[in-house]
């Protein structure tokens, strides 16, 4: 670890002790004996796995949220969960620490620095649109491979790929997967700005009515709109694998075709040659001089019949 990461360290571990002494205490599933100490100390139950359901304990709201956010070029599934108290807020991270909640500790903190009253509801207020914001980016970087993704599909409806050769089934497949991966990841996020929308209206519940009047208004107007972003990529997702399954059952319509055809044309003549294959003690046209040139006229003649037959029924289009 470089001397810049372990400063960037102390500097995060310093605003952390800051923030607690103002009362936010931020915890990760990963520090056991502390969160044990914490839920002991409070009578909380602050596991990640604890459930959907937000809850009223004692003089705390418990509200988890989950999230998908990408982070370091991943996506990460993930859950936070908030105890809402009236002189503390605590929040469990499961696993990672999110660069989202650092971008709300770091602004909580320059509002200490002038001179700003910090509760617990600021706070989580101060939190819900870092992950709100952070969540417009993870559905925007799933936009922008959507349509990579787009371009591929195109591709496999009958293109062609820099080596000139047709996209075929495992192309299809490729994408597909792909597909399904990315519809997975938008409706997880539909759900967490569900969640996130769930505690909004906690938080208007605790601070009362017109604490927030003028800003959580905007912000639940905000979550709502990126869910209903969310919903239209997740129905551009189905249409693409829509056009992706049509387009899969075209290609083997046309395999069939060809072996269809195929066995029409051979058809004919492999009567013939069976014909010719038997043993019959006298066959007269034997005896002609030109008997094998005429076998090999019929036989083309009749195998050209169906495949002008097909041709003119416009079945090898």
């Amino acid at each position: 670890m470089n001397s810049a990461h372990i400063n960037a360290n102390i500097a995060g571990g310093l605003m952390d002790a800051r923030l607690a002494q103002a009362g936010w205490l931020r915890l990760s599933s990963a520090q056991r004996d502390s969160l044990e100490a914490v839920q002991r100390l409070q009578g909380l139950d602050l596991c990640t796995r604890r459930g959907r359901a937000a809850l009223e304990e004692g003089d705390f709201v418990v509200i988890p949220v989950e999230l998908v956010i990408c982070q370091d070029g991943e996506f990460l599934e993930t859950t936070v969960v908030f105890a809402l108290g009236k002189q503390v807020l605590i929040s469990v991270e499961q696993g990672l620490r999110l660069d989202a909640l650092d971008q709300a500790g770091e602004q909580l903190f320059a509002a200490m620095g002038d001179g700003c009253a910090l509760d617990p509801c600021a706070m989580l207020f101060c939190m819900l649109e870092a992950l709100n914001d952070a969540a417009h980016g993870t559905i925007r970087d799933i936009a922008a491979r959507l349509d990579e993704r787009s371009d591929a599909v195109a591709a496999a409806s009958g293109g062609f790929d820099t080596a000139k050769r047709q996209a075929g089934v495992a192309d299809i497949a490729d994408t597909a997967i792909a597909l399904g991966e990315a519809e997975e990841l938008v409706a997880k996020t539909v759900e967490g700005q569900l969640m996130l929308a769930r505690a909004g209206r906690w938080l208007r519940r605790a601070a009362g009515d017109a604490r927030f009047a003028q800003r959580l208004p905007v912000l639940l107007a905000d979550i709502h709109s990126l869910r209903r972003y969310a919903r239209f990529q997740h129905d551009k997702i189905r249409n693409l694998q829509q056009s992706l399954m049509t387009t899969l059952d075209i290609k083997q319509n046309q395999v069939i075709k060809v072996f269809t055809v195929v066995t029409a044309v051979f058809t004919p003549p492999t009567l013939v040659a069976a014909f010719y294959g038997q043993n019959f003690a006298y066959m007269p046209e034997l005896e002609l001089p030109w008997g094998e040139w005429m076998v090999m006229a019929l036989t083309g003649l009749f195998a050209l019949m169906p495949l002008a037959y097909i041709k003119r029924k416009g079945w090898m289009r």
